[in-house]
């Protein structure tokens, strides 16, 4: 009597703890608020949202984006991680999280061990875009023009240890000049392409889907992409290794994560969700028209992927020597 009632115990004890399947098969319950750490708006939000929309068809419950701006992406990241790790509250972040250590002071937070990675679900190339009386035709020619007159440059960044900010630190590097070009942190993209348009910056590296209009009205020229492959948003603009510059595969990719300690059964039936979700037609078709390609990484490969990347990008912050700055 007293085996049959320690076994019951253990069986019960695991449906309530989420160690067995019966745990994940009553999940979701309730709706889902799905955390943005930034204001209205942005690419961030926007991806939110498409995420939120598609996750509530195939999950059956609300996905509810809630926006908790601040620091940077820092106040709502933070709340994700110590909220309850039941699968209710999660965290949707784009690459720039992962060096939130590397550019802002006393981040409470560590990206890779504080947080489960749920799954990678799109990314986007960046553009490189100078202003139009700048006399360069390719990053050949700004490469060259960067080396001699290294002085004569801004650079305008929007953002610290995003995508853009990697790329344009890579391409310096690339560049090797001396004196280094000024970079100029604004707050936001606007502020920083209006300052390529009239000439006070000189060049930008942003999201294609953000620059393109831009570039298509002819108000600043768009020279190259990152990456492997020319983007179908403009397939016109090569890539930066076929431009005369470095082979750059940088983009700037969006995901999913849960506060650590997130169940294993409940993280895999948000991975699988989610992966369903990127191969859906709607999904697709809805991230086309932004220039963003859909693509999935489950729990094993993008745990993988963050260790690695959030590697490679503190080398390269550390090695140019990027200072963490109060909270942007």
């Amino acid at each position: 009597m007293l085996r049959i009632v320690g076994i019951l115990t253990c069986i019960l004890g695991g449906l309530i703890l989420g160690d067995g399947p019966a745990f994940s098969e009553t999940f979701p319950s309730r709706p889902i608020k799905l955390v943005v750490p930034y204001p209205p708006g942005g690419g961030v939000d926007l991806m939110g949202r498409i995420v939120a929309e598609r996750l509530t068809e195939i999950l059956g419950v609300p996905v509810v984006v809630t926006h908790q701006p601040g620091g940077g992406g820092i106040v709502g990241s933070d709340a994700v991680m110590r909220s309850t790790p039941d699968g209710y509250t999660l965290l949707f972040q784009a690459s720039v999280f992962l060096f939130a250590a590397q550019v802002t002071k006393n981040t409470p937070y560590d990206p890779v061990t504080d947080f489960t990675p749920i799954a990678y679900v799109s990314d986007v190339p960046i553009v490189l875009v100078v202003n139009p009386q700048l006399p360069v035709k390719s990053v050949g020619d700004l490469v060259s023009l960067m080396r001699a007159k290294p002085a004569d440059f801004n650079i305008a960044v929007s953002a610290l240890g995003a995508a853009g900010h990697l790329t344009t630190l890579s391409l310096l590097r690339y560049v090797n000049a001396s004196p280094s070009p000024e970079i100029i942190l604004y707050r936001g993209t606007g502020l920083g392409l209006t300052d390529v348009i009239s000439g006070t910056a000189h060049l930008m590296t942003e999201t294609i889907g953000v620059l393109m209009p831009q570039v298509k009205s002819g108000r600043v020229r768009g020279l190259a992409v990152t990456g492997k492959q020319r983007s179908p948003l403009a397939p016109e603009i090569p890539t930066i290794a076929e431009a005369g510059g470095p082979d750059l595969d940088i983009v700037s990719w969006y995901g999913v994560w849960g506060p650590k300690g997130l169940p294993e059964p409940i993280a895999q039936r948000l991975s699988k969700s989610l992966e369903e979700m990127v191969a859906s037609e709607a999904y697709v078709s809805r991230l086309k028209d932004l220039g963003i390609t859909p693509r999935y990484k489950d729990m094993a490969t993008f745990k993988t992927f963050v260790e690695a990347e959030a590697r490679w990008g503190a080398e390269l912050l550390q090695a140019v020597n990027v200072k963490p700055t109060e909270k942007q």
